[in-house]
């Protein structure tokens, strides 16, 4: 089988964009949303922490679990990366222990967020309901 080789980002991007679907990107996630991420075989459970910071959990044992940072997706099986967002038919990317290890998932089937209560108006925390008069 012959394939056209791809060396342009753009060419690429415009070749793929059908195939990538949903996108999200990371700098809309504040502390406290959650953010559900599938693959094929596992879902991966993002419990944001900070700015691009989370708390990871799986429904596998052999994956990583704990705080991690979350670099982006990757684009098929190059090493080409689009930080700061994911999208379906990428790969996730996330560092873990401490920044030493990185981890990749298989591409993404679908993005799910869950997001906090939005914030109070000039920062002030909701109180309680005013009492009826």
């Amino acid at each position: 089988m012959n394939v056209p080789r791809i060396t342009d980002m753009v060419t690429f991007l415009q070749a793929a964009g059908e195939n990538i679907g949903d996108e999200l990107e990371l700098d809309q996630l504040r502390p406290g949303d959650r953010l559900l991420v599938r693959t094929k075989n596992t879902s991966y459970l993002l419990t944001i922490t900070g700015p691009h910071l989370a708390q990871l959990t799986t429904d596998r044992s052999d994956r990583p679990t704990g705080p991690v940072q979350i670099q982006g997706c990757v684009f098929g099986q190059s090493r080409m990366i689009k930080p700061n967002h994911l999208f379906c038919g990428g790969a996730l990317e996330i560092l873990f222990d401490g920044g030493r290890q990185t981890f990749t998932t298989t591409p993404i089937q679908a993005i799910q967020l869950l997001r906090t209560d939005p914030p109070a108006p000039n920062g002030a925390s909701p109180g309680p309901a005013p009492a009826p008069a």
